[in-house]
């Protein structure tokens, strides 16, 4: 199996040393934000209920989310302050489109592709770290993340942060941006020591692909860098553990996963299209989802149905308002729009968990000739039947 960018084997028969490692790390990071920024989740959470601006969720989403501002504003705010003009609402727009019109898809990838490059992303922009921001740069901020459509969910609850920033005086706010700062330069530190051999190609994909890139929709997506997957590898570990409780009181349960996981390509594979995506018909036996499918049958496992859906979908036909029709969605993708997807499926009020894919492959973003992906079957079982997860699991 060729290792693109990151894998959850590194070169082991399977992924379980992987979710050892990353529930032992999680809880580290948990550790060292008590110490760090946990107070100013703890401020947060409390200016929420306060103006009763949302129904409060739980902590570990909003570290995350504190976190993903840190990472995403090192990686991205100089590039996004060098824009001075772009159509920031025209191309959020199209962002959504490519999610309802599957059909129209490749033109709007194409003009978003064209207008990605030219707008958002300048060639002369300085590669410089802000440390400090102003409240206006984090407005603009918030605005590229939402148009570029990789960070959609980000931005929307950056700018809730940012509302809660706007009450603090000039101190406060520089001693909350320097304690995100530390606390952001740990993880880089840490996650690349920690988590490093499952994500050591990605620096050379980066750099043999960079041209090929050019010009194309998903740039963003597939040119993230290592500190951005180690936020996204602790990210999915974050959200499992928030979201656990609302999933586990489902009572039905359902796998989506990317076409990738497949054997066939898409004229070969004889999966039926239905109104959630695609239909498992079981034509090959060596083909992943077509095993996911039959191991969902067994009730020894809790029972599943399996749907294989496109990379951009629009997840809010899971949603239900009745709570006892809901159904609990295990989502699969790989680490680069896992947890994007996940808070979108929270933001429509899904109960939802996620397993990673343990490598990328497919043709239309990572592989010339694709690689059929895998994931851990073993973390699809211990989520299903609702074990207890720890370090030690």
């Amino acid at each position: 199996m060729e290792t693109i960018t990151y894998s959850l084997k590194n070169e082991l028969k399977n992924s379980e040393a992987y979710y050892k490692d990353i529930r032992v790390f999680t809880d580290d990071v948990s550790l060292r934000a008590s110490g760090s920024v946990m107070p100013i989740v703890s401020e947060y959470m409390d200016y929420l209920r306060l103006y009763n601006l949302e129904e409060v969720r739980e902590r570990e989403e909003y570290l995350l989310e504190l976190l993903s501002f840190g990472i995403l504003w090192q990686s991205y705010a100089d590039k996004a302050l060098a824009v001075r003009f772009a159509p920031f609402i025209t191309l959020a727009r199209m962002a959504e489109w490519r999610k309802k019109h599957q059909r129209i898809k490749p033109l709007i990838d194409l003009v978003r592709g064209f207008l990605i490059t030219f707008f958002l992303l300048p060639a002369k922009a300085k590669d410089q770290q802000i440390k400090i921001p102003v409240l206006e740069q984090v407005d603009h901020v918030c605005k590229w993340f939402e148009a570029t459509g990789e960070f959609k969910e980000q931005a929307l609850r950056f700018i809730r942060w940012r509302a809660f920033w706007s009450t603090k005086n000039p101190d406060e706010l520089t001693n909350i941006f320097l304690a995100i700062n530390e606390f952001t330069l740990w993880f880089e530190e840490q996650s690349k020591r920690r988590l490093g051999k499952y994500t050591q190609n990605v620096n050379s994909f980066l750099e043999k692909t960079y041209k090929k890139y050019l010009w194309r929709e998903d740039r963003i997506s597939c040119s993230r860098v290592q500190s951005e997957y180690h936020l996204n590898m602790v990210g999915a570990e974050l959200m499992n553990r928030a979201f656990r409780s609302s999933f586990n009181k489902t009572k039905a349960k359902v796998v989506i996963v990317p076409g990738c996981l497949r054997i066939h390509n898409n004229e070969k594979c004889e999966a039926k299209r239905v109104k959630e995506g695609l239909l498992c018909d079981g034509c090959s036996p060596q083909c992943r989802v077509n095993q996911l499918r039959i191991l969902g049958k067994n009730q020894n496992y809790g029972g599943f149905e399996v749907y294989i859906i496109p990379h951009a979908s629009d997840l809010s036909q899971w949603s239900s308002n009745d709570k006892e029709l809901q159904r609990g969605v295990i989502a699969s993708a790989c680490v680069t729009t896992l947890v994007e997807g996940g808070w979108e499926l929270k933001r429509y009020d899904i109960p939802a968990q996620c397993v990673l894919l343990d490598y990328c492959g497919c043709k239309k973003h990572w592989h010339h000739k694709r690689i059929q992906t895998s994931l851990n079957v073993r973390e699809l079982k211990r989520i299903v039947q609702q074990e207890s997860f720890n370090s030690n699991n």
